[in-house]
């Protein structure tokens, strides 16, 4: 299960948002994620007598059987956000936000999650934050488990305004130039592998592709001798959409993809990080993530990170979260993700690591050699799609 957090300087430190009911948390909820959360459990934090907003964070709706392990592991992510950043929440607004299924309605979604709201409410009680509200929002309406005033929280609901409605969201994203994504679901949709009949020419690109790495990594030098060829293919790939270009072909696609499980080549090729060709970068980050199609879908964990890599380098915080999570999914041991990821979630920023991969690319052109940072990377074995001896992965 992954978390998304965000830190409690968010966008709303200036101008301050004075939220006065369940409405106002409502409408302020997709500019504080900046996007609309579909099937997920949110807790922002609060802090001081004012309730300022601290930490967030975010995470998928589990399976009911795991809803109790849930539920402290949101309170225990908040607590060591906020703390991590500032100190422990004084209170807490928990967000439950799930679509109806078919033929069901928002408010039977609602009553679907009471249960969860009343865990989630017993784990913050636990450690020692009372919870402010407790909301689910469902089918373009509200409800509160907190509040018992049939008046203002209704049994069918309060229709959840237009994102951006309440006169101090608005002003308060314009002023901090706010703009909401989309939802969750459509975030991930952009990132989903392509379909047939692409993936099926991808596939064949793949086992074509295979063999020769492994025959060429068999050869005396052979990894030193990949990572420097995907080094250069990234670079001429970089150049071409640079010029216009969408795409590559499944070939080219296949061999960057399977280049980039190795760790050094994939540090080099997060070295393209600096205005105007980290744009050109990410959009081949995101093509190569798209061609990983099942049974090659764990490959997708390198081009995926170093697109959570570039949308964190250029400020893009809601595409880092996703696509670092994305490649958790894909590979769950994925060292470079679960850095990346953490160090995001934690509010750090990436100008350290910048200069370094800068310093690198600097030594490397004096040198004349192509050798990216980093230590040697370890071979793994694993399902088909993987190159047995070869992909080396970290």
């Amino acid at each position: 299960m992954n978390e998304d957090q965000q830190s409690p300087s968010g966008p709303f430190e200036h101008p301050v948002v004075t939220m006065r009911n369940p409405g106002d948390m409502v409408d302020a909820l997709p500019f504080l994620l900046g996007f609309f959360p579909s099937d997920s459990i949110v807790a922002l934090g609060l802090q001081g007598p004012r309730r300022r907003q601290g930490g967030t964070v975010r995470i998928d709706i589990p399976d009911r059987s795991i809803w109790p392990e849930a539920a402290e592991e949101v309170a225990r992510f908040l607590v060591a956000l906020s703390e991590h950043r500032d100190r422990t929440p004084d209170a807490v607004i928990l967000y439950l936000c799930r679509d109806p299924a078919p033929g069901q309605s928002g408010r039977e979604v609602s009553e679907e999650l009471r249960p969860l709201a009343a865990l989630l409410a017993a784990a913050f009680r636990e450690v020692g934050i009372p919870v402010h509200d407790s909301l689910c929002v469902s089918d373009g309406r509200w409800w509160s488990y907190s509040c018992e005033n049939g008046t203002c929280c209704t049994e069918e609901g309060t229709p959840v305004e237009r994102p951006g409605s309440t006169p101090a969201v608005a002003a308060a994203a314009a002023y901090a130039g706010i703009q909401v994504r989309g939802s969750l679901k459509e975030l991930h949709r952009e990132l989903e592998p392509v379909g047939t009949p692409m993936a099926e020419a991808q596939l064949r690109a793949f086992e074509e592709a295979i063999p020769v790495l492994v025959e060429e990594l068999a050869r005396r030098g052979g990894r030193e001798a990949v990572r420097e060829r995907t080094g250069e293919l990234v670079d001429a790939a970089v150049a071409r959409f640079r010029a216009g270009a969408q795409e590559v072909s499944p070939a080219e696609a296949a061999r960057l993809v399977l280049g980039l499980q190795d760790r050094m080549a994939r540090d080099r090729a997060a070295e393209w990080l600096d205005p105007p060709d980290v744009e050109h970068a990410q959009r081949l980050w995101l093509f190569l993530a798209r061609r990983c199609a099942f049974p090659f879908d764990t490959q997708a964990a390198a081009p995926l990170s170093l697109l959570g890599w570039t949308a964190w380098v250029t400020g893009d915080q809601v595409t880092a979260r996703v696509a670092l999570g994305r490649a958790l999914v894909a590979d769950p041991d994925y060292t470079f993700a679960q850095l990346l990821y953490q160090a995001v979630n934690t509010g750090a920023e990436p100008q350290e690591l910048c200069a370094t991969l800068r310093d690198e690319r600097r030594s490397r052109q004096r040198r004349g050699s192509s050798r990216g940072p980093g230590a040697r990377g370890r071979t793994r074995r694993g399902r088909r799609g993987r190159c047995d001896g070869g992909v080396y992965r970290q």
